[in-house]
């Protein structure tokens, strides 16, 4: 053999023994980083989006529940079947990615007709993707401020755990309610080609969708509520011509609705509102969320939990204080004076006339200021206004009603209070303010309702709760004069300051006006206030259940004007019986 070939024969065995030495290598001794590595450049894992628990009002009527929407991604780049694509989506050009940006949303929402369609001309195109995702919708809203929205997680929320695509209660309800209603995710394994395109996937933890949540709301009464609100408009406005005031665009207010023999709230309405479907549309219309944002009527607060003077309806709790002290009795009685002159200056009633003797059943029907102030001049009044604050807190005002979404706490004040928060000592005009519930006196609706709710059902009404099923400790508010006080409250009704509405009312009720001063606005723009309840006696054996209401219009006027109507609509509604329109209040 010559010499050449044998060279060359040396030469490739010797290429095919270092060929074979590092076959040896590669797949024996590391076979198993390179079978890790190849595994990994095919398979990944993935999050599964889990399901938001839905919300349910009393009778299994959905709230708020969830719904599969399709978007289309678009990375950049060249697209097959782009004009057809266009033509479907309705868009005459394919978009730019911002810098920085992955990809873009080229359509959100896709109806379901456009999908299949669109899954067929998308595929096996890495710049073009279809995604789904969960999307939040509420077929039978209730006023935003009370239910809430959701919205993407923010970069503190991605630090607390939750992911992109996640859903994060923002409001209301949404948010009191998020660690029941926010699921966990699930884990799968997604297995690829060369070009990124899924080829299997293997569920390896299935998402745990949220709880459900059943509230206490009942949703025919809710829209009562709201219609309530505003309808309003028309009697806050009636009001405003009488006394040569402009009208105003929108009512502020709130009704709340409650059962005062178990704390469950019925409902609870604010005025103005917006709809929170608005929060989960895609894309976000920025524009008018900022109008949300920026209007000056607040529609994105729950007047229903913010603090306000109270005006007369706090009257009760100052009757109630009195007798129970022994600084007065049933029988106590002192003359309805236009005025009375105290500490060198003029306190006048409501009513410019002598209205005559009367007790305190009498004082709490029509609402006469001047009773109360000789009530608290008689008793002393720099050291009983520490009595009525200390009943006012038993009653429930000045902190919270036991709700499950956040509340104001209001303010009781009392002397020790005044001398923490100015430095200064309680002065007893004071006491004279706080008694027919003005100065510094402060209560939102809800605490109102529950107020009331105690008195109704003599000191046994639960804290109030929007969640069936919660648990909530049993009150019990002593007291011996229960019975006057609602005596006054059912003369309001038949014979006082809620009488000419309420007087031929189909279900027996007992209530209380209230017309709210409010500092540096003039007559016509108090805040309007009413709370009722019924059938009464609570307990009496009626065939009605039991209803507390309460009605607050802000700056609004008269209570008997408008938050009384809105108190029969609602009334009217959940009895089911006529509320026939009462003549309209003289001057």
């Amino acid at each position: 053999m010559p010499e050449r070939v044998r060279l060359l024969l040396v030469l490739v065995y010797f290429v095919l023994v270092l060929l074979a030495g590092r076959l040896v290598q590669l797949q024996v001794f590391e076979h198993g980083k390179y079978a890790t590595l190849a595994k990994g450049n095919h398979q990944r894992t993935e999050t599964i989006p889990a399901p938001r628990g839905r919300i349910f009002d009393r009778n299994g009527t959905p709230i708020a529940a969830n719904r599969i929407a399709v978007d289309l991604y678009y990375r950049g780049g060249p697209v097959r079947f782009a004009s057809r694509i266009l033509t479907i989506l309705g868009l005459e050009r394919l978009p730019e990615v911002p810098e920085g940006e992955e990809e873009v949303v080229l359509a959100a929402n896709l109806p379901d007709e456009w999908v299949p369609t669109l899954a067929e001309l998308t595929a096996g195109q890495p710049n073009l993707r279809l995604e789904e995702r969960i999307e939040r919708y509420y077929p039978n809203p209730i006023a935003g401020p009370v239910i809430g929205y959701v919205q993407g997680p923010t970069a503190a929320d991605l630090k607390r755990g939750y992911e992109r695509g996640d859903l994060v209660g923002r409001a209301g309800l949404e948010a009191a309610l998020e660690e029941t209603l926010r699921g966990r995710r699930g884990l799968k394994l997604v297995e690829v080609d060369v070009r990124g395109e899924v080829l299997r996937e293997q569920v390896l933890a299935p998402p745990v969708p949220g709880r459900d949540v059943r509230l206490t709301l009942d949703l025919n009464l809710q829209r009562t509520a709201e219609r309530a609100l505003a309808e309003a408009l028309d009697d806050l406005n009636a009001g405003r011509k009488k006394l040569g005031l402009p009208p105003d665009p929108v009512v502020r207010g709130a009704i709340v609705a409650v059962d005062p023999t178990t704390g469950e709230v019925l409902a609870m309405a604010t005025a103005p509102a917006y709809d929170p479907n608005l929060f989960t549309r895609r894309p976000t219309p920025a524009s008018e969320i900022r109008a949300l944002q920026n209007d000056p009527a607040l529609p994105l607060l729950n007047r229903a939990v913010q603090a306000y003077t109270p005006g007369s309806t706090f009257k009760p709790v100052t009757a109630s204080a009195l007798l129970e002290a022994g600084l007065v009795n049933p029988t106590t009685t002192f003359r309805c004076l236009p005025s009375i002159r105290f500490g060198g200056q003029t306190r006048r009633n409501w009513s410019p006339r002598d209205m005559g003797p009367m007790k305190v059943t009498d004082a709490l029907a029509y609402s006469c200021n001047t009773w109360f102030y000789q009530a608290v001049i008689e008793a002393g009044p720099v050291e009983t206004v520490n009595v009525i604050a200390e009943r006012a807190r038993a009653l429930g005002l000045g902190a919270p009603t036991g709700l499950e979404i956040a509340e104001k706490r209001g303010l009781v004040p009392d002397r020790a209070w005044k001398r923490e928060r100015f430095g200064e000592p309680w002065y007893p005009g004071e006491t004279l303010s706080v008694a027919i519930g003005q100065g510094a006196v402060l209560a939102t609706p809800v605490q109102v309702a529950r107020m009331l709710a105690l008195v109704a059902t003599s000191g046994r009404t639960p804290p109030l709760h929007l969640v069936q099923g919660a648990v909530s400790a049993p009150a019990r508010v002593r007291g011996r004069y229960w019975r006057v006080v609602q005596e006054g409250l059912r003369e309001t009704v038949t014979e006082g300051t809620a009488s000419f509405r309420l007087k031929d009312f189909p279900v027996p009720t007992a209530g209380k006006t209230g017309t709210a001063e409010t500092p540096g606005k003039k007559a016509g723009y108090e805040h309007a206030w009413y709370m009722g309840y019924g059938p009464y006696p609570i307990g009496g054996g009626s065939p009605y259940p039991p209803l507390a209401v309460v009605a607050f219009f802000e700056n609004a006027g008269e209570g008997s004007r408008v938050a009384l109507p809105a108190v029969k609509k609602v009334m009217a509604a959940y009895w089911k019986v006529p509320a026939p329109v009462a003549p309209t209040p003289g001057p």
